[in-house]
């Protein structure tokens, strides 16, 4: 006998009921500005609903404020309140299984899903609370929500410059997918394990319009059998759990099972070429570091690869970031105590940001880079600390460099401790500190200390190596090679 099939919110229908929706949705202003503006969130990221604690914009005056209260706030609104809505529109909404009428009543009426703008597309992901008067445990499989604080670190990881081929894996509203079709990617696939997580991206690319997603179902790569992508990105379940309750969530004993399946299939499905991007949880342990585990799980082809490790937020503390998870939006769960696990690990540090693995397009040397990034810095820098780290093994960057007019960033300083060996009041540490977009901290050698400071955006690299060494500020059997070598550090 086969078991019947999962109940699934949302009907897909005709592309004219998608098409109707999607610019209704638009004429009442249903925008991330515009929500903003009426419930006082900086950013959808942002948003709280009325059952969060929200007090701004909690009246209900016009059709905007109906639909923030019906499809973001998960209220059951009587007919007073619904009427204020197109009728052709609000039939719409029940045709596609958005709304439906509360059970047993007649003109009360509640969305099944959670439906709002992000990323300059719609998207729908399931509810966090259950309908008022019914009580609804999580699906394992529940699809996350797309305006929690995690999802929009994940999207502003995400390079918009073209592709032909990508591959969200790990989608769940599969909105990497979705808003890189919308913008910059010619194909897009949504993978997931989860037949309710395809069924949501099947839904949002049709409401959006997009005939260039495809929903797929399937263990990571096997949902793309037989395919290659020039850009994979993901954001993988990264908690520590040794079963799987949710499949959005639990990442496995350590947290970094699917993380390292995601990586080690990097070898058959990008291409030369190609880019992946990842937000994740990760740790580095007393005898292997991220990078290194990242390097030992490209397998046999990772010289043809290089890994690139930014930080957005690093501690010696797991359960700080633990408790962060838990208070994302979502009902998650207790997610237990990880201590002994991370002992047993030998954890040094936990690290949560951005995984970039490159493939050559031509031979070269693999190169393993690390740094931090503001936390209020985005793509750009994620960007150009890839590129700055390719360029900087070609035979002519250095050449470039001393071509070029250098200055000494304006969220950089320059610190000097002074202390007094012999009673006398001596600099005797120089060190730098760079804070945005890239944080690093360095301490240099004094004629360093000078160069910084003669970096103003008018002289270029070579000009400089001339003036200090005709200043004796620099060695004077210091090469020029060695000079370029010091500036690209």
């Amino acid at each position: 006998m086969t078991a019947p099939a999962p109940s699934l919110p949302l009907k897909i229908g005709s592309p004219a009921q998608f098409g109707e929706l999607h610019a209704d949705l638009q004429r009442l202003d249903f925008s991330e500005p515009a929500i903003c503006r009426r419930t006082g969130a900086k950013t959808i990221f942002e948003f709280q609903t009325v059952l969060e604690g929200r007090t701004e914009g909690v009246e209900i005056r016009d059709a905007l404020d109906v639909l923030i209260r019906l499809l973001m706030d998960e209220q059951t609104l009587g007919e007073e309140h619904t009427s204020l809505l197109p009728p052709a529109m609000l039939a719409n909404l029940e045709a596609l299984g958005v709304v439906e009428r509360a059970p047993g009543e007649a003109v009360r009426r509640y969305a099944t899903v959670v439906l709002y703008p992000v990323a300059g597309v719609y998207t729908v992901s399931d509810r966090t609370f259950p309908p008022e008067g019914t009580v609804i445990k999580l699906p394992a499989d529940a699809v996350y929500s797309a305006i929690t604080s995690n999802t929009g670190r994940f999207l502003s990881i995400l390079p918009e410059d073209p592709c032909d081929a990508l591959l969200d894996l790990c989608a769940g509203t599969g909105i990497g997918a979705i808003s890189g079709a919308s913008k910059y990617a010619r194909e897009a696939w949504a993978a997931d394990l989860g037949l309710r997580s395809v069924h949501f991206s099947n839904f949002n690319a049709r409401l959006n319009g997009l005939a260039n997603v495809r929903a797929v179902q399937g263990d990571l790569y096997e949902a793309a059998a037989g395919l290659t992508f020039d850009r994979i990105v993901a954001h993988p379940p990264y908690v520590p759990a040794k079963d799987q309750k949710l499949l959005f969530r639990d990442g496995g004993e350590d947290g970094e099972q699917i993380l390292a399946r995601v990586v080690a299939g990097l070898p058959k499905y990008l291409r030369p070429g190609g880019r992946f991007y990842c937000l994740t949880l990760a740790t580095d342990r007393r005898e292997e570091t991220l990078e290194q585990r990242v390097r030992r799980w490209l397998g046999a082809d990772q010289s043809d690869f290089d890994v690139f490790i930014v930080e957005t937020e690093y501690g010696r503390r797991p359960d700080q970031f633990l408790d962060k998870i838990a208070k994302a939006k979502g009902r998650l769960g207790q997610l237990g105590d990880r201590g002994k696990l991370y002992e047993q690990l030998e954890v040094v540090g936990v690290f949560y940001g951005t995984i970039v693995v490159q493939r050559h397009s031509a031979p070269g040397p693999a190169l393993t880079a690390r740094t931090r990034k503001a936390t209020s810095a985005g793509r750009d820098a994620i960007e150009w600390f890839r590129r700055w780290e390719t360029a900087a093994v070609e035979p002519q960057f250095q050449k470039v460099l001393m071509e070029s007019r250098l200055r000494f960033p304006a969220s950089s300083a320059l610190i000097v401790t002074h202390t007094a060996p012999e009673g006398q009041l001596l600099p005797t540490q120089f060190d730098v500190n760079v804070t945005y977009p890239l944080s690093r901290e360095a301490s240099v050698e004094p004629w360093v200390a000078v160069l910084l400071g003669a970096c103003n955006g008018e002289s270029t690299g070579r000009e400089l190596f001339v003036t200090l060494k005709q200043q004796e500020v620099i060695a004077a059997g210091m090469t020029e090679e060695e000079f370029g070598t010091v500036l690209k550090q």
